[in-house]
């Protein structure tokens, strides 16, 4: 019992102060920004949706990680064990953050009373307005689809499709101008990515059929209040639905309400009270869990005198991204990948499953741009990424072939092998693939494990150790590609690379006069 009131004196007032600080500090940051003074204009996803995942991970890492190395176990590996207690505490902010953000969306959300769609211009800017008084134009619709894929290996295929029609103050009023405030109506259809173009196609057809004669048969009076659409990924697709009926280009000034059913008054729910009933339920799974592991004293003075431990994976880790040593060329390649995604999230391109226009607007890799003129989509396609876990998984396993490739053939060399690979991969994608949009770094990768193939036929690697390295790298090899044959993947650029990153390893090597690793 001692031990255990040791590890609670040591771990919870930091946990208590970092976890209400991070989220009653994002929703007074949130309110300071956007709300009150209207500070910043970004996506309403990342409020609501990105922040709450990775923003907990600064105040964990900065306070609570440290803290919780004073736990032990006897059987097993300790650092995981201390990890477990990360995600716990991560679980706990992030959930509290999704709720307190959408508490935060709909409680200060106004309400606009409006007895014509005209006087919408005249008031102050509402997130909710009811309209006494309104007619739809109904014969001047228009509609846009967005086609994403998701999952961990983009197992499925998305249809989110938009209906827009002009709301105008009454039957009798004609069209003349291109009308600025519109009715929004979403559908949404998730299938298998993995089945053929001809059954998506298929199947996406069905679907639209079905929301057509949804929107026919649409009783748009039928509603308690709208919600202008703030600056999302909604209000953008709704924005393209427009465009595609207009023919013109729309700005900020195209309003967009789509019909909220509930009643204004209980638009909040219980979202108040899960802010502190989600907190409980977490604070009682980490209680519970601090029973388990045991308490290390010497751990906790190390702390207390403020020295550093021996070992920190997580600065082994950060220290990887600073170009130096061994790693001089690969910690360039994965700040160049990862700095181009930024730039892309931050210009608004979908954090998970970015579509494949947007990834053409970025230099993506397709045929038919690339064989017309635009070569420079082979090179820059190796630097954009299908969405967040795309890029983790491909600095995972740049990273694995990295240790054994860059100090063997030294940093000029392996830039040489990194971007010739990563060429080769794109032109074997456009030789194979009429209409498919490539990106990513895995062509590159690949061409680094078929480096470490070839120069397992030469001398490069000690006669002791080829076995294990051919097995743990055929088997990362053979899975991935084999897992590229249900569809998806680019497995034209993992071959290409493949086999001309083998071809080019051992050139480079025997430009060396075959230097051994001893």
């Amino acid at each position: 019992m001692e031990t255990y009131i040791s590890k609670l004196k040591h771990i919870l007032p930091t946990f208590l102060a970092v976890t209400f600080g991070t989220v009653f500090g994002l929703a007074f940051l949130r309110w300071l920004l956007c709300i009150q003074f209207s500070l910043l204009d970004i996506k309403e996803e990342i409020w609501v949706l990105w922040l709450p995942l990775i923003f907990p991970w600064i105040p964990i890492t900065l306070w609570l990680r440290q803290r919780f190395r004073v736990l032990t176990v006897k059987k097993g590996d300790t650092d995981k064990a201390r990890f477990f207690f990360q995600i716990i505490s991560w679980g706990v902010m992030t959930a509290m953050l999704f709720v307190s953000q959408a508490y935060l969306t709909t409680a200060t959300g106004k309400l606009e009373t409006l007895s014509s769609i005209k006087e919408i211009d005249k008031v102050e800017k509402a997130r909710y307005y009811r309209l006494t008084n309104f007619s739809v134009a109904t014969y001047f619709g228009g509609t846009y689809t967005d086609f994403r894929t998701s999952g961990k290996y983009n197992q499925y295929l998305n249809f989110d499709i938009f209906f827009v029609t002009p709301i105008i103050a009454d039957t009798s009023e004609h069209i003349t101008d291109i009308p600025k405030h519109w009715y929004g109506v979403k559908y949404k259809e998730q299938i298998s990515n993995k089945i053929s173009n001809e059954e998506k196609d298929r199947k996406y057809k069905e679907f639209y059929d079905e929301c057509i004669q949804k929107m026919n048969n649409y009783n748009f009076y039928s509603l308690d209040h709208f919600e202008r659409k703030p600056k999302s990924d909604d209000r953008i697709n709704f924005l393209k639905a427009i465009e595609a009926r207009t023919k013109q280009q729309t700005d900020e000034s195209f309003i967009v309400l789509e019909p909220i059913q509930e009643t204004y008054e209980s638009r909040n729910g219980n979202k108040l009270a899960w802010i502190f009933g989600s907190f409980g339920i977490g604070f009682g799974v980490l209680l519970f869990s601090l029973l388990f592991p045991g308490f290390s004293d010497s751990e906790r003075k190390r702390f207390l005198s403020g020295k550093k431990p021996k070992q920190d994976d997580l600065v082994d880790m950060l220290n990887y991204l600073v170009p130096k040593g061994d790693h001089f060329a690969t910690s360039i390649i994965l700040d160049l990948n990862i700095l181009v995604f930024l730039l892309m999230v931050f210009s608004g391109i979908h954090i998970i499953s970015p579509n494949g226009m947007e990834l053409l607007q970025w230099g993506a890799n397709r045929r038919f741009e690339t064989t017309g003129g635009e070569w420079w989509r082979l090179f820059t396609s190796m630097f954009l990424h299908g969405g967040i876990m795309h890029l983790i998984l491909n600095i995972s396993g740049l990273v694995i072939a990295a240790i054994f490739v860059e100090p063997l053939i030294g940093r000029k060399k392996y830039f040489i092998l990194y971007i010739l690979s990563g060429l080769c991969g794109s032109l074997a994608s456009i030789w194979w693939y009429p209409n498919t949009i490539s990106v990513g770094a895995s062509g590159a990768i690949f061409g680094l494990y078929g480096a470490i193939l070839g120069l397992l036929l030469t001398k490069a690697f000690p006669e002791g150790g080829k076995k294990g390295i051919l097995i743990m790298i055929g088997i990362y090899v053979g899975i991935n590609l084999l897992w590229g044959l249900t569809g998806g993947i680019d497995n034209a650029a993992h071959i290409g690379g493949l086999l001309s990153g083998a071809l080019i390893g051992i050139i480079l090597y025997k430009l060396d006069d075959g230097k051994k690793i001893e």
